[in-house]
């Protein structure tokens, strides 16, 4: 299989209300997660994205390239949704690397 999936996301670290994260990556529509710490929320999100990543290739599913059109509309839609809620426009973007085994 010739196609490589990408091994590099850059997922959206939105800070909880009552401490902690919630983390969302943008290129896998609804793969999110969370965790008590930075640390914990990014750990979550790399298992998060390698199990819907095992998932679609067992089911030999194209995974979308990530862009930065992407990734701007969540953050749009985050912040949307925080100002809404009153919740402070604090969100951070990193980029996690996925071990290159796994980009298969």
């Amino acid at each position: 299989m010739g196609n490589q999936y990408p091994h590099k996301f850059t997922v959206i670290l939105e800070p909880e209300e009552d401490g902690g994260y919630s983390v969302h990556c943008p290129a896998l529509p609804g793969c999110s997660s969370q965790g008590d710490s930075l640390e914990e929320a990014l750990d979550n999100i790399k298992e998060a994205i390698l199990g819907v990543l095992k998932v679609r290739r067992e089911e030999s599913l194209p995974i979308r390239r990530e862009t930065p059109k992407m990734v701007t509309e969540e953050i749009r839609q985050i912040l949307a949704d925080r100002a809404e809620d009153g919740l402070p426009l604090t969100i951070e973007t990193r980029e996690v690397e996925l071990p290159a085994e796994v980009a298969v």
